[in-house]
């Protein structure tokens, strides 16, 4: 069971066939008062230029980032650009020891040339003893309604070491918060703010799961409807000697007026799992969408099976794909046939994922177009000394790589 746990609880992603060309800024439709019908709908499409994005090799400062995790888009309406946070590890070479944990951002008009800031948008805490001294998983929303200095909400992952029980191999994420004014850079919710009394933390597995032995909150994927803010995530429960048996392990669903107290909704959320009866057959990485003008949520998910990743030669936080659900309150979802077709599969003759595919997906929206970023493992114009870990043994030159893929846009 726990190399379940630790298979699903990884990240999430994508895949497909076909490729198209992918150049030219993206229309927008604007909402009316009332639902708009769904209308046709079409498939996730790989465009053609994939790989887009690598960890960027040049910094002021003289370093280089090694890595390129958990992709979290967004589309700029006022700058007409979309803008993509991550997840990277900054040093001064790839096989150096003094690697940061960094959140990046980076911009682009056409989907095609991604510009990467030079200032992270958030950096790990240098406290030893900080509970975020490791960050991961951002997501970030815009809320115009919010104080100034609120404007820009991001969630991330945080942990200071693994969950402290034999056979598992994950950070103990908790989830934290940080506000920006410009969506720049940002800077933690106050110990004072913050409900457990320390710098950015928000969330917690005790809060999630109070009769458990202990667990872990993270993937944080949040969207603003109607002023509140809806967080859905990847939760993980265990009781017992050693933490060794499972309780619950799916997506789970908190809300919240101000980024900072949260409620908890549903832990699991129940249609989303594989059996309804089991709470631990959930899945994990969500990405969350909700339709203003057709008044619909959707939600995209990894929810592998220890079997469904072997193929890949790359053993590094792996998925084989991702499937999609929608609803029109966010709360109950369309019921997931996990037999059928992903939304899109890791397919090895695709350029930027030979090697495999991380988990970690995002989607997010322009009108009533869709984009889906994620991270494939590639072995084409790898830098030097960048290695990824083989499923077999030993390492492979190989590099993470930001890949795209569309449904109804240009």
């Amino acid at each position: 069971m726990r190399a379940l746990v630790t298979t699903i609880l990884l990240l999430t992603a994508c895949g497909d066939d076909g490729a198209t060309s992918d150049a030219g800024v993206d229309g927008r439709l604007d909402a009316d008062e009332t639902c708009q019908p769904l209308g046709a709908t079409g498939q996730f499409i790989r465009r053609a230029g994939n790989p887009r994005l690598l960890p960027r090799q040049s910094f002021p400062d003289g370093k280089l980032d090694t890595d390129l995790a958990d992709p979290d888009a967004r589309w700029n309406t006022g700058a007409q650009r979309w803008e993509v946070f991550f997840g990277t590890r900054h040093a001064t070479s790839f096989t150096s020891s003094d690697g940061v944990a960094v959140i990046r951002r980076a911009t682009s008009a056409d989907r095609m040339t991604w510009t990467v800031d030079d200032a992270p948008a958030l950096t790990a805490s240098a406290e030893i003893d900080a509970w975020d001294s490791i960050i991961a998983a951002p997501t970030v929303i815009e809320n115009p309604d919010a104080p100034p200095d609120r404007r820009y909400l991001m969630l991330y992952a945080g942990a200071n070491g693994s969950f402290p029980y034999m056979g598992y191999a994950r950070p103990a994420y908790q989830i934290g918060a940080a506000f920006s004014a410009d969506g720049t850079t940002f800077t933690r919710v106050p110990a004072s703010a913050s409900p457990h009394a320390k710098d950015g933390l928000v969330l917690t597995p005790a809060q999630v799961y109070p009769t458990a032995d202990d667990g872990i909150v993270a993937d944080p994927d949040v969207v603003l409807v109607d002023g509140v803010y809806h967080l859905f995530f990847s939760s993980f429960s265990c009781r017992g000697s050693n933490c060794g048996t499972v309780e619950n392990m799916g997506v789970a669903h908190a809300t919240s007026t101000d980024g900072i107290t949260w409620n908890i909704v549903a832990a699991p959320v129940r249609s989303l799992l594989r059996a309804t009866a089991d709470t631990t057959s959930g899945g994990s990485r969500p990405s969350v969408i909700y339709d203003v003008a057709r008044c619909r949520w959707e939600l995209w998910l990894s929810n592998d099976l220890p079997a469904d990743t072997t193929a890949q030669p790359v053993l590094l936080d792996n998925t084989a794909g991702v499937w999609r659900s929608s609803s029109l309150d966010g709360n109950s979802w369309d019921t997931i046939n996990y037999a059928f077709t992903r939304e899109l599969a890791w397919t090895a003759s695709e350029p930027g994922e030979p090697l495999g595919m991380r988990a970690g997906v995002e989607v997010a929206a322009n009108g009533s177009g869709r984009l889906m970023l994620f991270v494939g493992f590639d072995d084409t114009d790898v830098p030097a000394g960048s290695e990824l870990p083989l499923r077999a043994t030993g390492t492979t030159p190989g590099v993470p790589a930001l890949n795209v893929a569309t449904r109804d846009l240009p």
